[in-house]
């Protein structure tokens, strides 16, 4: 009776453990890509100018109250969609106001791609991703078409976000 009892111990003991171990899944989410990663920092919040420049020349001035907001759905190579505002532009500008983008491919931690004029941005985030820089050289007469005044070269955006 006591080896039977024993045996009957066990097999509840063995049953117990395999539905306890069943119902592990071996951890939480699955780990995210660097690409997910990166849009999610990049959507965090409303991103507010802080500079501008181009080729060194300060041209803050120029985007007064300027915001950048990034949305999308993430699917890997996905495209997502930007949106700025500001209280003025500058009559010709190598921003464009909104758009397209996507993650350069084998850089998805450092390089984004405008897909209205398949301008290549190199961008960083500092400061405990508080603070976005977007740099990039442009070519081209630059967008809202008004008087001619110089738009090419090297371009700093440095954004903040609270």
């Amino acid at each position: 009776m006591m080896n039977h009892l024993s045996r009957i111990l066990s097999l509840l003991l063995l049953v117990s453990a395999a539905v306890f171990f069943s119902n592990c899944d071996g951890g939480d989410d699955p780990q995210k890509t660097e690409e997910e990663i990166q849009l999610e920092k990049f959507e965090a919040g409303q991103w507010t100018i802080q500079t501008v420049t181009n080729d060194g020349v300060n041209r803050t001035t120029e985007y007064p109250g300027m915001t950048l907001s990034f949305t999308g759905t993430f699917a890997t190579g996905g495209t997502y969609q930007y949106s700025s505002n500001a209280t003025s532009w500058p009559a010709m500008s190598p921003w464009e106001k909104s758009g397209t983008w996507k993650f350069v491919s084998g850089s998805v931690g450092s390089k984004i791609i405008r897909l209205t004029d398949d301008v290549e941005m190199t961008y960083a985030f500092t400061n405990s991703d508080k603070q976005l820089s977007l740099t990039f050289n442009y070519t081209g007469g630059g967008f809202d078409n008004g008087r001619v005044e110089k738009v090419e070269g090297a371009w700093s955006f440095i954004f903040t976000r609270p």
